[in-house]
């Protein structure tokens, strides 16, 4: 299920690189992640605004590094995101969070040096995303 989803948003990628659309028209057809994920205070301000329960973190349990993380939660729905990795880092994040979070989410990703998981689409729409573009990989689950 996975390799499918991956492999249409790899497909969907290349449509976009193809095409200039979406956020990445300014930057010669690669997306950038800084227009698409929101600033840690954005989404501090937009899920505190909704009503989610935010915290800041600094760790992401089973990894030996220090993060800059923002957590929030609302019932069952939540985002998880992690600023600012280098890119060793964020590949090492992305893997944890596959393990945190195997299932029961809308996406999985790092985009650059941003690693995020959301629970649904309008947490990720509250949050402030403005597009699932990625420079990196992502799992969605519709």
């Amino acid at each position: 299920m996975r390799k499918r989803v991956f492999v249409r948003m790899l497909a969907f990628a290349a449509a976009v690189l193809l095409t200039g659309c979406g956020a990445a028209s300014n930057t010669g057809g690669v997306p950038d992640p800084d227009k698409i994920v929101p600033s840690r205070d954005g989404v501090i301000q937009n899920l505190t605004d909704s009503g989610y329960t935010v915290e800041t973190l600094s760790e992401v349990v089973g990894l030996d590094m220090t993060v800059d993380r923002v957590f929030a939660k609302k019932g069952d729905r939540f985002v998880d995101i992690v600023y600012g990795a280098s890119d060793a880092d964020a590949s090492q994040i992305f893997e944890a969070y596959c393990g945190l979070y195997p299932d029961g989410y809308y996406i999985l990703a790092q985009n650059g040096s941003y690693v995020y998981c959301v629970s649904d689409k309008k947490t990720f729409a509250k949050a402030g995303f403005t597009s699932t573009s990625n420079v990196g990989v992502q799992y969605i689950h519709n």
